[in-house]
């Protein structure tokens, strides 16, 4: 995982502030096979974790905070 150490320029919209999974692109796929275009979100929620011994709010995809809680 990354250094939890986040600067205010590496903040975006739709990123995990830990592992910095964000969008990715695919296809959606028709019963005929047709093919068109589509991004998929990374499913992000607002939590809290502690830093150094402080309470911070993160944006963070639900598998780190899945990993935060087994350590």
């Amino acid at each position: 995982m990354r250094d939890l150490k986040i600067k205010a320029e590496e903040i975006m919209s739709r990123v995990c502030e830990i592992c910095g999974k964000g969008k990715m692109s695919g296809h959606n796929v028709s019963h005929s096979n047709r093919k068109s275009n589509r991004t998929y979100e990374v499913n992000l929620q607002k939590t809290t974790i502690n830093v150094d011994g402080k309470e911070k709010t993160v944006k963070a995809c639900t598998k780190c905070i899945k990993t935060a809680k087994k350590a």
